[in-house]
């Protein structure tokens, strides 16, 4: 009793395949599923495809496609519309007014933003003038009079 592949058998690795892409980080078994899938296809439409011919089809089209949607899924991957200010919590305060809840003195002062206190320097100012920030630099906020 010798054991066939069925064309079947190459669309639930290429299952098998997506649902890794989906669990585990990177765009790799993406390619892989195309030639799985493509293998079962070519296997559907020959069914005395040998195995050779099969594996040899599905690492011809696996490369294939890697090498024809890499690029495309590159330029969708940087035209992607993201926050850039998501992990800079600092950046997203640049050009924002707040009002001062202490004075700054001597060019330097403390200031609450939100669930925070942040540093900040400045031209010496009194509690309650309104300031806009123009820089940040690691955890110190760079602030002017505010117009």
């Amino acid at each position: 009793m010798s054991f066939k592949i069925i064309f079947w058998y190459w669309w639930a690795f290429a299952a098998v395949l997506l649902v890794l892409e989906m669990v585990l980080p990177g765009v790799v078994f993406l390619f892989l599923a195309i030639g799985a899938a493509a293998s079962g296809a070519f296997l559907l439409a020959a069914p005395d495809l040998s195995l050779e011919l099969q594996l040899f089809m599905f690492a011809l089209v696996s490369v294939a496609s890697a090498v024809v949607l890499r690029p495309t899924l590159k330029r969708l991957q940087r035209d992607r519309p993201g926050d850039a200010t998501l992990n800079a919590r600092g950046a997203a305060l640049v050009g924002r007014t707040i009002v001062l809840d202490a004075p700054i003195l001597n060019g330097r002062g403390r200031v609450k933003l939100g669930d925070g206190s942040w540093s900040i320097t400045g031209p010496d100012m009194v509690a309650g003038a309104k300031v806009r920030v123009t820089a940040v630099n690691g955890t110190e906020l760079t602030v002017e009079p505010a117009p």
